[in-house]
Parts: structure tokens; C-alpha cells; sequence
């Protein structure tokens, strides 16, 4: 999926009117030591975790 399809899609209507996929709704997590993991319910594992993320300038 191209980035500027989904934009154009999210401003003007909705997205799935275009046949593009709702987003998933993901669960945050961090700990006390600043790590973050993503998981997909409340019962999952964290599919993806960093221990020390750092910001980026895209």
C-alpha cells in the first residue's frame, strides 16, 4: 500500500470506501527502564519490542 493512497483516502473519505484496510489497533507498553513493546490484544505477546528506542527525524 502506497503511503499518498492512504492519505488521500483518510481525507476525503473513508479509507475503506477505497478498499484500503482499517489500521489494527495495537497495545502499548513500556516499562520503568523506558523500553516499548506493541502487542495486538490484551492477552498477546508483544510482537515487537525495543529495550532502549530512540527518536528519529524523518
Amino acid at each position: 500500500m502506497r503511503a499518498r493512497e492512504w492519505a488521500v483516502a483518510a481525507t476525503y473519505r473513508d479509507p475503506t470506501d477505497y478498499g484500503v484496510p482499517a489500521l489494527p489497533t495495537w497495545r502499548v507498553e513500556r516499562d520503568a527502564c523506558g523500553g516499548l513493546a506493541f502487542a495486538a490484544t490484551d492477552g498477546d505477546e508483544p510482537f515487537i519490542a525495543a529495550a532502549d528506542p530512540v527518536r528519529v527525524r524523518r
